[in-house]
């Protein structure tokens, strides 16, 4: 399990997933910067983004500006400019159409709670902005990347319950009671390639692949 946390470590740059993270983004990097080279200086909404995602992927760029929102707004000040904090609700942005030029968020939306606010974070995306990069891990891969289990996420809620009920999972907090283990169990719900795509049907969606494994997808509409 160690051996694992090292390779997943997000704090550690050279960290086999931040490796990933840069090649992912590199991907992407230019169709921003071909926004940017089209509008001069352009703002894009982070939902869920944490200063340490920019920072590890070594992202700057003096043209952009990222408001990263998040539900609590317990950071300390961006220690890179260009970065604001900001607190709102990724299911009710306190956003109007045209404010941001880009709408982008890694690996949130399946820890909405249930499909049906799955389905209202992606629409408050297209009503705030018509240009989104949003990632989500694929339900395919064989290691769960938040419990850090093989097939832990083919495990049906009522059971993952019970496990959650009596050991620390990694991201799954051990709970004091079953009907809390299934709450915190349902705090994740992954998505195949079909589900993901039914979200964001204009959307082109990139798949990235580790040993030819579905690893990850992305929605990118520009």
């Amino acid at each position: 399990m160690n051996l694992i946390k090292l390779f997943v470590n997000h704090t550690k740059p050279g960290s086999f997933v931040n490796r990933l993270r840069k090649k992912r983004f590199a991907l992407l990097q230019n169709e921003i910067e071909k926004l940017i080279s089209e509008k001069g200086q352009i703002k894009i909404l982070d939902i869920g983004g944490e200063m340490g995602y920019w920072k590890h992927i070594g992202w700057r760029n003096e043209h952009c500006t990222i408001y990263l929102l998040n539900l609590a707004n317990n950071h300390t000040p961006a220690d890179i400019p260009g970065f604001i904090h900001v607190t709102g609700n990724a299911l009710a942005l306190p956003y109007q159409f045209g404010e941001f030029d880009l709408v982008f968020s890694n690996s949130v939306i399946e820890h909405m709670g249930s499909k049906e606010k799955q389905l209202q974070f992606a629409k408050e995306v297209k009503r705030v902005c018509d240009k989104y990069i949003i990632q989500t891990p694929s339900y395919w891969f064989p290691l769960e990347p938040h419990s850090l289990l093989p097939f832990f996420q083919f495990i049906p809620h009522a059971l993952r319950a019970y496990l959650i009920r009596w050991f620390s999972i990694n991201y799954f907090p051990k709970a004091s009671n079953y009907r809390d283990a299934l709450a915190v169990s349902k705090t994740t719900i992954m998505f195949t390639r079909q589900q993901f795509k039914k979200l964001f049907p204009d959307a082109k969606i990139q798949v990235e692949r580790l040993l030819g494994i579905p690893k990850s997808y992305t929605a990118i509409k520009l």
